[in-house]
């Protein structure tokens, strides 16, 4: 009897003792595939023990971007919104570094990482040195003390994560003696789904604050705080995100210049998706408190509502578009060709709401203020762009129009107290319950408003 006791008790002292390994085993396999996964879509990746123990695992891996063209095309197969800012990050000249640990217990799937820039490369650090030598040092100095991390506790089992984005609070000196104040803190964030794909993600943020001094003794600040995003991403075609933001502060001052924006209680929420090569999204924005002021005067909005429905808008044309703004900027004559191009397939823009409850403009007090609806539907036409270097108005035959404006009268009354030339409106206005109406409709290159020809 005491034989099978010695012999049952010595099987359980070696299934405890082989714990470990098996549980290190199962989260390796892992951790590995995904390593493979990014080594075979153009990430290099180096790994070292980080001082692993008999019952947990540390290790240490860099990332250096090797082939840019096998990451872009990896990164094609994501959800554009899906891609995490620190897989961006390695387009951006930077090496990504993430510390490892995770127990060798089997019954424990938790994984910690720790993620961070560690170096620019060589091309970016020679380029920022050329730039800005004073600066370029700064910044080598917060990447050696990971002043830029985020920390991640993951379950390995359930596919869920949860961390936080190190706070910063940094003063940064350029070149040319001005300075720059940035204060991150408080960044927290959740979600589900693996390391590299998340289906979804919350990030909750109490406070972003940057100050710039600026040349020519001009300053800029912008505050927001409490700040919130959830995004859900179901597959590569279809995302939705969800934004509000506590309150926003801006502020620019120069010799010529002074203005200041406030708003309070901002909130967005959109739903995108790609089906059968069309994309269409939908947009609902709100934000109760709205004012800006310059040296001119000030501008304030009470209770301000967008709700935007696009759709049938094509996929190809659309991300040329993309492209071409991010490479050429917005205002280039490529940029332009490439919007022609997405209205040259066609689509349908309806705006259910715009409007404002109350509006002030300097020192008119409150007042009411307007509520729009505007359905835009625009046909295909592959001749477009040669139609419109004949004639730019060649495009009103592709649009129709049916635009409903409504203005509180006392408004509309106040822009023409203010010199608005509104003698051509005032033929066509229609007054019903205290608001001045407007019933536009373009179809087929002809406009009518309020039912009379214009």
């Amino acid at each position: 009897m005491s034989k099978k006791i010695i012999i049952i008790g010595a099987v359980i002292v070696a299934i405890i003792a082989a714990l470990p390994l098996v549980g290190n085993m199962a989260v390796k396999k892992i951790i590995d595939e995904r390593i493979i996964m990014l080594d075979e879509n153009g990430i290099k990746v180096e790994s070292s023990d980080n001082g692993s123990s008999y019952f947990e695992t540390k290790s240490h891996y860099e990332f250096t971007l090797e082939d840019p063209v096998a990451f872009q095309n990896y990164l094609a197969t994501l959800s554009k919104a899906q891609v995490p800012a620190y897989l961006h990050a390695m387009l951006d000249d930077v090496v990504m570094a993430a510390d490892v640990r995770y127990s060798n217990l089997v019954v424990n799937s938790d994984v910690s990482l720790d993620l961070y820039p560690v170096a620019f490369t060589k091309e970016a650090g020679d380029r920022m040195k050329a730039e800005d030598a004073t600066l370029y040092e700064q910044m080598v100095k917060m990447l050696e003390n990971r002043e830029f991390m985020y920390h991640m506790d993951y379950d390995v089992s359930a596919s869920t994560f949860k961390g936080y984005i190190k706070d910063i609070n940094r003063e940064i000196t350029f070149q040319d003696g001005k300075k720059a104040k940035i204060i991150f803190e408080a960044a927290t964030f959740n979600g589900k789904g693996t390391l590299v794909e998340p289906e979804s993600v919350t990030l909750k943020v109490k406070n972003a604050d940057v100050d710039f001094s600026l040349p020519e003794d001009a300053k800029m600040k912008l505050t927001m705080t409490n700040l919130q995003s959830e995004s859900s991403f179901s597959a590569k075609n279809s995302f939705d995100l969800n934004y509000k933001a506590e309150t926003l502060h801006f502020a620019f001052s120069d010799q010529l210049t002074q203005i200041q924006i406030d708003a309070t209680d901002m909130k967005t929420v959109s739903d995108s998706k790609v089906v059968n090569a069309k994309l269409s999204t939908k947009i609902k924005a709100s934000m109760q408190h709205f004012k800006m002021q310059d040296q001119n005067g000030s501008l304030e909005l009470r209770d301000f509502a967008f709700v935007m429905d696009a759709d049938n808008i094509d996929e190809a044309a659309y991300e040329a578009f993309q492209k071409a703004s991010e490479q050429a900027g917005a205002s280039s004559q490529h940029t332009m060709l490439a919007s022609l191009g997405v209205v040259s397939k066609g689509f349908n823009l309806h705006i259910d709401k715009l409007s404002v409850e109350k509006i002030a403009i300097k020192d008119s007090g409150l007042m009411d203020g307007f509520d729009h609806k505007i359905d835009i539907i625009i046909k295909e036409d592959d001749q477009l762009v040669q139609k419109m270097q004949m004639s730019p108005l060649a495009m009103l035959q592709n649009i129709n129009i049916d635009a409903k404006l409504k203005f509180a009268s006392a408004f509309y009354s106040y822009i023409k107290e203010q010199g608005a030339n509104l003698a051509l409106a005032d033929n066509f206005v229609k007054q019903e319950g205290g608001n001045a109406i407007f019933d536009i409709v373009l179809q087929d290159g002809k406009i009518t408003v309020n039912g009379q020809s214009l």
